[in-house]
């Protein structure tokens, strides 16, 4: 039994096949074994070479395990959202919230940014529509995207109000420049934010649940992530759009570098790898060695299992 349950890891682990999937499957592929295994057993054989044989019968476990994923009748999707799932999901808006964010910064001056109208919808645009795009691709029940779609944009909102008034307490406690803290405050709650963020979400629900369903139902979800890899990769995408920035943008994090060092920033010197404030203090590229950490990952992971197993 040891032997089965080895063989059934291997051929399910990794893949990238949710969870609800898998237990299926253990359980139809452990029965399938155990079938051949006492057809060898009423022939006379021993009980390890009826599994041997069984294991072998039932094919190579790169080969079957990827053709099994391929075919899911569930196309790889949940019927509903677990707590990863959610958590993920919530990443991925947080991803490219603080992306856009970012972007905007270094292309031009934060007084432009939220003096604009179309920051406050373009924002609530990117943040609703990867929502939409998550939930579609991932959950096959009409009715749980409808719930997933509206549940995980009310807790995207208020974690990003938490978030962003946290940030803004911490920029008063380095400052007392009343400019930066209206500016914020006006962001957190800027009406057209909200109303938009409210409408987005309300047609993105209207859209699933009249629309969209037939196209998304057959859409497969590829390759189900743990949320170590998520989080991971969403870090390291952050901290090198931040390595690219600093010190020069983001006056939070300029001034905790000037803490550390004790005077004012006078030297930068910057290559891919590290960067050398005033000659005295050397920051990684920290997003660099993460994601070079996971892209080691990744091809041995498709040199092990193949990549079929990711598609």
């Amino acid at each position: 039994m040891d032997t089965f349950n080895s063989y059934i890891k291997e051929l399910l682990d990794e893949r990238g096949i949710n969870e609800c999937d898998k237990k299926d499957l253990e359980f139809e592929i452990r029965d399938h074994l155990m079938l051949l295994e006492n057809e060898y057993l009423n022939k006379g054989l021993s009980e390890k070479d009826a599994i041997k044989l069984s294991i072998r019968d039932f094919g190579e476990s790169n080969f079957i395990g990827n053709s099994i994923k391929k075919n899911l009748p569930s196309h790889n999707k949940y019927i509903d959202f677990t707590i990863k799932e959610r958590i993920q999901c919530l990443l991925s808006m947080f991803l490219v919230y603080f992306i856009f964010i970012f972007i905007l910064s270094y292309v031009t001056f934060f007084s432009q940014i939220f003096d604009s109208i179309f920051y406050y919808i373009d924002m609530a645009i990117v943040v609703t529509l990867t929502s939409f795009i998550f939930i579609n691709k991932k959950v096959n029940n009409n009715k749980n995207k409808v719930k997933n779609i509206i549940s995980i944009n009310i807790q995207f909102f208020i974690i990003e109000k938490v978030f962003m008034s946290l940030f803004i307490l911490i920029v008063r406690s380095i400052t007392t420049s009343v400019y930066n803290f209206s500016l914020l405050n006006t962001y957190i709650f800027n009406w057209i934010y909200i109303l938009s963020f409210i409408l987005l979400t309300s047609c993105s629900v209207i859209i699933t649940k009249y629309v969209i369903n037939k196209v998304t139902l057959n859409l497969k979800n590829n390759y189900n992530t743990t949320i170590t890899s998520t989080f991971l990769f969403i870090a390291s995408i952050l901290f090198i759009i931040m390595y690219i920035l600093i010190p020069n943008r983001y006056y939070v994090l300029r001034k905790i570098i000037i803490g550390i060092l004790g005077s004012d920033i006078t030297n930068v010197s910057k290559n891919i790898l590290f960067m050398v404030i005033n000659n005295n203090l050397v920051i990684p590229n920290i997003g660099l060695v993460i994601l070079i950490i996971l892209c080691i990952r990744l091809i041995i992971h498709i040199k092990k299992k193949g990549i079929e197993s990711l598609l």
